[in-house]
């Protein structure tokens, strides 16, 4: 997610079969009930730059219905498979300690394929010294390292492909994807082979950086989860919509991308990041908390994608 940031100055042409999955729980395009109970409702997002004091702001994600927090391990540009261990660690206990989920997310470069590879395989099998493991992995797919498109998208591709049978049985996937309403730099980007590989899709839909005011939050966040679902190619694609850099949100755009969420079917819906999202933000994401108290995607059946987008 460091590509929004440094521009906000916060900070395929080959086409697979999906691998065979055994488990019910991790088949992608038909995810059990529990399968994305952790990507559901109301999420704070924790990366690598982001400081404590830990147990605090656990504690007061809690207060605040916040169901999962997403907790990047790395990214291709570390040393370190996992950066500050010991701050996972604690993340880890406390959330689970209030029964908050834990998503971890790791940003590849595409570059060295390898070095992508074992970090993706280090934060799915991570488990810290008292015995707390993951709840679930999402693949932060955003990173421009390689130049060429087509190359770009088979190394993806084949990465995720991995990611899939290392997971099977696991927990659900999520892929992190660019902003679909704005998206520049990954012309090309192959919907469908993603969603054969993932069980969510979380695009960035980061208004922040391209409109301001209530309206154009609401209409941005409505676009992103309308074309997810139109270029999957599946209407009923569980998605997890992640909205713009908190520090450049007015609360009026984002109580717009909170009822957009709402109104238009996403399973879960977060901002970016926790660390820097104030109180009267928090208030309007409130709503979020209330999406899907049943079965995932159970707004989409209750009321139908098409009479949502016709609100």
């Amino acid at each position: 997610m460091w590509m929004p940031r440094l521009l906000t100055g916060f900070l395929v042409a080959l086409c697979a079969t999906a691998p065979a999955v055994a488990h019910a729980a991790a088949t992608p395009g038909d995810p059990h009930r529990s399968s994305l109970a952790a990507y559901q409702g109301l999420a704070a997002w924790v990366d690598m730059f982001d400081r404590g004091p830990w147990e605090r702001a656990v504690r007061g994600w809690a207060r605040r219905n916040v169901r999962t927090v997403f907790v990047q391990t790395s990214n291709y540009r570390q040393r370190r498979a996992v950066h500050r261990p010991a701050k996972l660690a604690r993340i880890l206990a406390s959330a689970h300690r209030r029964n908050i989920k834990v998503i971890a997310w790791y940003l590849p470069g595409f570059r060295d394929p390898r070095r992508d590879w074992h970090r993706v395989k280090v934060a799915v099998t991570y488990r810290s010294a008292a015995g707390h493991r993951f709840d679930g992995f999402a693949l932060d797919i955003e990173a421009t390292a390689v130049g060429d498109i087509g190359t770009r998208n088979r190394r993806m591709l084949a990465l995720s492909s991995r990611l899939r049978t290392l997971a099977d049985g696991r927990y659900a996937l999520g892929a992190i994807i660019p902003d679909p309403v704005t998206q520049r730099y990954w012309p090309r980007f192959p919907y469908a082979q993603v969603r054969a590989r993932y069980d969510i899709i979380l695009p960035m839909s980061y208004w922040t950086a391209h409109a301001s005011g209530e309206r154009p939050a609401y209409r941005h966040t409505r676009d992103a989860l309308r074309i997810v679902r139109s270029r999957t190619g599946d209407r009923s694609v569980p998605i997890h919509v992640i909205g713009g850099i908190a520090s450049h949100a007015s609360n009026a755009e984002v109580r717009g991308f909170a009822r957009a969420a709402s109104a238009f079917g996403a399973t879960g819906a977060s901002l970016y990041d926790a660390a820097i999202t104030t109180a009267g933000q928090w208030n309007q994401l409130a709503r979020i908390g209330r999406l899907h108290r049943g079965e995932p995607g159970g707004f989409l059946r209750r009321r139908g994608v098409g009479s949502a987008e016709r609100g």
